[in-house]
């Protein structure tokens, strides 16, 4: 479904100045490349350049500048951030460093000035951009002949975001084959299953020989109904292991940021039922075996702060000597999600006795991105982490 975009009005700071914001969304559709041009940045600190908002957008970004930007690098931080835009931070953040800078910026008031054109013209846009929307015809062209794709299969009924995607090498096998569930992030409150990071990922392990998913989940900032609905995710996987040829034993997942925190709490916090909702397959289990996860949320905070309301929904609060193997990747200078998030998680993990944690703990600046930024060294890791840990691969090389 496209995401509905609404012209807002704030008044920012003591100016009285009013600039245009974008509200919340149900869902943003996929950008055709999550990762961007993220090493490209326009800081301008001490340079006096003056901010490039191109053309009529110009004005809408200094003035976002002069009333957010207090240290004057010509980017936002988070800290920096307020009404609207901090509420909207990640999504407006789109290479996820953790700062909105002058393209991001740009592109911004670009989109809601282009919307405000076409609200005047009558004619307002009623789902989003077509030219970032991945079809179904796009996925299937994306995925090739040699995979099966099972896309917007409903795992519950009644809410148009209990969906995924689903995604299988071509032919039966002998045996059973490992599955994996792939967890976009985007703060709890945006995103979507066909998210680049997560729909190229899901495809390369499907012609790796997994069964794969790539989910959606209702977006809400407490937090508690994304847990439910991945949870119930996990659990229509295992109601349909005899269907795809999936061992049921054999379960692993992957997110980002906020995924990461849902992918955590698959991970460990199974014991839980009143996380389970009320959603169908209450026979099986949302138990996984193996969890990769960066730049993850594991404690209760909001916005930095921490808040006890969220306790229920925190990873760190569910650790036990029985945890599933982890796969972590960090990096320090991130500001979106503080590294002392995984710091203290993997801490706990190993304190309990927790036997199989690897934390990738980086200190290259790639902040919130990390996983963007290192993503082929990464990803060559989650294929040797789930290789070790869902089909054995060392055990059997050893045993040669």
């Amino acid at each position: 479904m496209w995401a509905r975009l609404i012209l807002v009005f704030l008044h920012l700071g003591s100016y009285g100045i009013v600039v245009a914001q974008e509200a919340s969304e149900d869902s943003i559709p996929l950008v055709q490349n999550e990762m961007g041009d993220t090493d490209k940045r326009q800081t301008g600190k001490g340079s006096g350049k003056q901010p490039r908002g191109g053309n009529g957008n110009q004005p809408m970004v200094q003035q976002w500048l002069s009333q957010m930007d207090k240290n004057k690098d010509l980017r936002i931080a988070l800290n920096e951030s307020t009404g609207l835009m901090q509420k909207n931070f990640a999504r407006v953040d789109s290479n996820s460093d953790g700062s909105l800078e002058i393209k991001e910026l740009a592109a911004l008031a670009q989109r809601l000035m282009r919307n405000r054109g076409n609200r005047n013209r009558g004619n307002p846009r009623q789902g989003g951009n077509p030219d970032n929307e991945v079809t179904d015809e796009q996925v299937k062209r994306r995925a090739g002949d040699q995979i099966v794709c099972d896309l917007n299969v409903p795992y519950r009924e009644g809410h148009q975001r209990w969906k995924l995607d689903l995604f299988r090498p071509v032919g039966e096998v002998d045996g059973l084959r490992p599955a994996l569930v792939f967890v976009h992030g985007g703060g709890w409150v945006r995103g979507d299953k066909r998210k680049v990071l997560f729909l190229e990922q899901a495809i390369d392990f499907a012609r790796r020989g997994y069964v794969c998913i790539t989910v959606n989940y209702r977006l809400d900032a407490s937090r508690l109904p994304c847990v439910k609905d991945v949870k119930c995710a996990v659990r229509w996987l295992r109601a349909h292991a005899g269907e795809y040829q999936i061992d049921p034993k054999r379960i692993g997942a992957y997110g980002n940021s906020a995924g990461a925190h849902l992918v955590s709490m698959l991970g460990v916090s199974a014991s839980n039922r009143e996380l389970e909702g009320d959603g169908p397959f209450q026979d099986y289990s949302s138990q996984i075996q193996a969890v990769a996860a960066s730049a993850t949320p594991t404690r209760p905070m909001r916005l930095g702060e921490a808040s006890p309301g969220l306790a229920a929904v925190a990873p760190i609060n569910y650790v036990t000597k029985g945890a599933p193997p982890f796969l972590l990747f960090h990096e320090a200078s991130d500001r979106l999600v503080d590294i002392g998030h995984s710091d203290d998680f993997v801490k706990a993990l190993k304190a309990a006795g927790a036997t199989d944690v690897t934390y990738r703990r980086m200190t290259d600046g790639s902040g919130h991105a990390v996983f963007q930024k290192n993503r082929h060294a990464f990803q060559n890791e989650m294929v040797s982490f789930f290789a070790r840990t869902l089909r054995g691969e060392e055990v059997a090389k050893g045993a040669e």
